[in-house]
């Protein structure tokens, strides 16, 4: 039987690789973007090449009340795979509290808000899969991006907390640790700065070659498999062995 998923940041890296990588035959794959929707077509089209139904949801996770009403346009899902981020790269000492704000508001309360929304239905149903996407720089820390790296370890503190909260319904919970893959955002992040910073982390990893989003889709389809049922509250590493937990 086919299963409903969203998919948030669904327009290009991770989260493009995530939602062509589930696409099959029974499948309706809800694409959330923000005013990007040439793009977010763009991978609708690739599902739909693929057999699976595919849908545009435009939304602002910064904003709660439009993260409410994604959710009521998503309806009931199978799957929910919290993708999107608001990338934060700021010295902490120049660090505004607007952006920490917004990084945390759309990192950690959208993922919160839409979970509280869609859970009961997986709970009614005796089934579910929560997938929320996290960083190794959480474990490496770093002199920048406080915000981003404070914000995706609260995201493993919700993921945890909601895989006890769940689990008695038979929904899993669990997070997913991309590493240092080479995406559109990371890329632009990196603007202005030596292209070859990236050299050094690709060199750290136990697998020294760079990492594309499609590295992550065979660890999200086991996530949200059938067989992933005694599964939930984990972390799982995609990074070519930049951390070991």
């Amino acid at each position: 039987m086919g299963q409903r998923i969203l998919i948030t940041g669904a327009r290009r890296g991770i989260g493009a690789a995530i939602a062509v990588g589930l696409a099959r035959p029974g499948h309706k794959l809800l694409l959330h973007h923000l005013a990007a929707a040439d793009e977010a077509e763009g991978v609708a089209r690739l599902c739909r090449d693929l057999g699976a139904e595919a849908t545009l949801l435009d939304a602002d996770l910064a904003d709660p009340g439009a993260v409410r009403d994604l959710a009521d346009r998503a309806g009931p899902v199978d799957v929910l795979i919290n993708n999107a981020a608001k990338a934060s790269n700021t010295d902490f000492a120049a660090l505004p509290l607007a952006e920490w704000q917004q990084t945390f508001a759309v990192n950690v309360t959208a993922p919160m808000l839409l979970a509280q929304a869609l859970s009961p239905g997986m709970a009614e149903r005796g089934w579910g899969r929560i997938v929320n996407i996290v960083s190794p720089t959480v474990r490496l820390g770093g002199p920048s991006g406080a915000a981003y790296v404070s914000s995706k370890a609260a995201l493993i503190g919700l993921t945890r907390s909601l895989a006890r909260a769940l689990g008695p319904a038979c929904v899993t919970v669990n997070a997913l640790s991309p590493g240092a893959i080479r995406t559109e955002g990371e890329v632009e992040l990196a603007a202005g700065r030596d292209e070859q910073a990236h050299a050094p982390i690709v060199a750290s990893q136990a697998l020294p070659r760079a990492l594309v989003p499609e590295d992550v889709v065979a660890a999200v389809r086991l996530l949200v498999s059938d067989g992933s049922g005694a599964i939930t509250g984990q972390v799982l590493e995609v990074g070519g062995g930049l951390v070991f937990r």
